[in-house]
């Protein structure tokens, strides 16, 4: 193996030890997050809800699905790369090939058909929204001296 096959091999475990890491990262975020065992941010109120988390399952999900096919795929291309395997290492070269496909065929969806989503359509920040969409409002309330012992630590 010459010095150029071993930097690729190092590059490409670097690379799908991170992808794994990142997963992993959803993954936990995830579950903590569906758990419910905590509540975050207590402070938060959104559209005059107290309960944030009433809707957050719509968010959840795909953030848990994405962590595990990056795990998957992480896992997948360090075997493949540590033990140089060349069916591990085909199996992921399809994977990404068929993600690679998929990101392009929704960008030119996208710009074909970027008339035909509801919204905004251009102008960026120098125009507002005018869709029939409200965007909900994210109000930050100040704390108290209620709220404060809440974070207080038991002496």
């Amino acid at each position: 193996m010459g010095c150029c096959d071993a930097l690729l091999k190092a590059i490409l475990i670097i690379t799908n030890v991170v992808v794994m890491l990142a997963g992993l990262l959803l993954l936990i975020v995830g579950g903590v997050f569906m758990a419910r065992k905590f509540d975050f941010f207590p402070d938060i109120e959104i559209d005059g809800v107290d309960d944030y988390s009433n809707n957050i399952n719509a968010v959840l999900i795909p953030i848990m699905v994405v962590g595990g096919i990056l795990l998957v795929f992480g896992l997948i291309g360090c075997l493949g790369a540590c033990t140089g395997k060349s069916g591990l290492l085909n199996i992921y070269f399809i994977m990404v090939l068929i993600v690679v496909i998929a990101e392009v065929a929704i960008i030119i969806v996208a710009v074909v058909k970027k008339n035909d989503f509801p919204g905004c359509h251009g102008g960026g920040s120098k125009r507002t929204c005018s869709g029939s969409t409200r965007m909900p409002t994210l109000m930050v309330v100040m704390p108290t001296p209620k709220t404060l012992r809440k974070f207080t630590l038991p002496q």
